[in-house]
């Protein structure tokens, strides 16, 4: 299991129920494919293939590795000094989002939205159907207030200004597959600092609902099939538990030090 960060030589410092969710996505891999996982430290992703090893370089089990011949004989500084200056690669930014619509400036008129405090906030991208009602009910339920942005550029603008506890979306909101979902990116670039604050639930025929691993190899916390959205209020109700449980203890120690979102 890689013990340390390829990118800033940190230690992960991943706990135990950690560990054993990463060794079983990495056991699910097909042939071929990466589990990307970012570090808690440089918030750089990291990707690592079947066996344990990172992609571009990094440190299996306390020891640097390289692809170079004969590195096992260099010094561990020097070789730490050739990854640092290895170039990354870089990501393609996000695209920018639109500019907002002003058309309401001729009227001269401007109505300040009216914000319920401490209320938590659930994000909800599905086309309107029963299927979208019974997601909205599920969540309502547990305290939740609902939205339901038209677009994922609405929906990632709305993000920039307004911190939501559970965001829910399904693979075919934007008209493609989740492959192709600009949103879907956007919610696995974003900090680690913001992100472990919001409870992702993916939607979808593809999906098998509660299945933990098929959820952390799409960076999601629940996966939910459509054939079991009828029943989704159990399954969230279980899903939101198993967070709680997982990383209830881990988000208040992080507030207890001053780093609440």
């Amino acid at each position: 299991m890689l013990s340390h960060c390829p990118h800033c030589q940190k230690e992960l410092n991943l706990n135990e129920a950690q560990k054993d969710k990463v060794q079983k996505a990495l056991d699910a891999l097909p042939e071929g494919k990466t589990l990307k996982i970012a570090c808690p430290r440089c918030k750089q992703p990291i990707n690592l293939r079947r066996d344990g090893t990172a992609e571009e370089g990094g440190v299996m089990n306390n020891v640097l590795y390289s692809e170079h011949a004969g590195a096992e004989d260099r010094p561990v500084e020097k070789m730490v000094e050739e990854v640092r200056k290895a170039p990354q690669p870089v990501k393609p930014p996000p695209a920018a989002p639109k500019a907002p619509d002003v058309s309401w400036l001729a009227t001269g008129e401007y109505k300040a939205q009216t914000v319920v405090k401490d209320v938590p906030l659930v994000m909800v991208l599905m086309a309107d159907s029963p299927a979208r009602a019974s997601v909205a009910d599920a969540f309502s339920a547990l305290g939740y207030q609902p939205e339901f942005p038209e677009s994922a550029e609405q929906a990632m603008e709305r993000m920039r200004f307004v911190n939501f506890a559970a965001v829910v979306f399904h693979a075919g909101f934007e008209g493609g597959s989740i492959k192709g979902s600009i949103f879907h990116r956007h919610m696995c670039e974003l900090p680690m600092a913001s992100r472990r604050y919001i409870y992702y639930v993916l939607v979808g025929p593809e999906f098998h609902t509660l299945y933990d691993l098929e959820a952390l190899s799409f960076s999601a916390n629940l996966v939910v099939n459509d054939q079991q959205v009828p029943q989704i209020s159990t399954a969230l109700k279980k899903g939101l538990r198993d967070y709680q449980d997982l990383f209830g203890p881990y988000l208040e120690a992080l507030e207890a030090h001053g780093k609440k979102q």
